[in-house]
């Protein structure tokens, strides 16, 4: 199984540098081009499941994906609320607020305090709301899917298209399901001091690239003595950290390997049009260039 999670293309809040978590932001006409680019690339992937957060933003770049797929009728985009960024409460649309040069806190942090009595005011999403989020998705949509049918010959793979902050969280929630011994990583893969747990940020419709393959199957009893999958070259132990917690049984029996981290190979040669029309919101009634001077075909 291939498991891909998928940030949302370039919207009209990301280039105004304002907040927007649950704030319904629309994709920029660049946004657009990069959804499109990464539907091209993955058109030879044959997707069983694509999950999307149900904030515009996330789902036309999941249909972006959904639309490469030869217009299968049978595949359709889960559109979840679970899968909404993080609400940035008061701060939503917003601007950034940089860090005081002589202060530890944040600009955030400071705001908050100075706006804390405002009528209204309402905090950010809390981290362990988020986990307790994300932890809801993968048991009720997720999990089931990793019961992969070793007769079938077809290797499925899912696409999860959501939000940076969120998919910080679903990659947590996901990496502690696998026993450490049965986790490795790909060569190309950037070692993280702050250990597995912290792969880095999620760039526009850049992907985190996952393969999950069943193992021999264990006693529950075995759990957490079970022998290393990983190979002296691939074996991440010693290297990075790792995660220490107990497993279930059925992430037991299942590898996981971290193929690439924010992969954008599909974003290559691709220039933001200029005269500030790639940061415009898109508007999908409009012409583009190629199709305005296309001529028209006679008869």
């Amino acid at each position: 199984m291939r498991l891909l999670l998928i940030r949302h293309g370039e919207t009209v809040d990301n280039v105004a540098n304002v907040y927007a978590g649950v704030t319904d932001s629309a994709l920029t006409n660049h946004g657009v081009l990069q959804a499109n680019r990464l539907g091209t690339h993955l058109a030879a992937s044959k997707f069983s499941h694509i999950f999307s957060s149900d904030l515009q933003r996330a789902i036309k770049t999941a249909e972006a994906i959904r639309a490469s797929q030869d217009n299968d009728p049978s595949l359709e985009v889960t559109k979840l609320e679970l899968l909404r960024e993080q609400d940035f409460g008061h701060y939503e649309k917003k601007p950034f607020h940089e860090r005081s040069k002589d202060s530890n806190k944040t600009g955030r942090e400071v705001y908050s305090e100075a706006h804390r009595m405002d009528p209204g005011f309402k905090d950010v999403e809390s981290k362990e709301s988020m986990k307790r989020r994300m932890e809801t998705f993968v048991n009720k949509h997720l999990i089931h899917l990793l019961y992969i049918d070793e007769d079938n010959l077809n290797d499925p793979t899912i696409a999860i298209v959501a939000h940076g902050i969120i998919l910080n969280h679903l990659w947590r929630v996901i990496l502690r399901r696998f026993n450490p011994k049965n986790v490795s990583i790909g060569p190309d893969v950037p070692r993280s001091e702050r250990g597995l747990e912290y792969l880095g940020g999620w760039s526009n419709t850049g992907y985190l690239d996952l393969g999950i393959k069943p193992i021999q199957e264990v006693s529950p009893s075995k759990v957490g003595s079970m022998p290393s999958v990983l190979d002296n070259q691939s074996n991440v132990q010693g290297t990075v950290k790792l995660p220490n917690y107990a497993v279930d049984r059925v992430e037991a029996t299942m590898s996981l390997k971290i193929k690439s981290v924010n992969n954008m190979d599909h974003l290559k040669g691709l220039k933001k049009t200029r005269g500030g029309l790639g940061s415009l919101k898109h508007d999908s009634t409009q012409r583009t260039m190629y199709s305005f001077f296309k001529k028209r075909k006679l008869g």
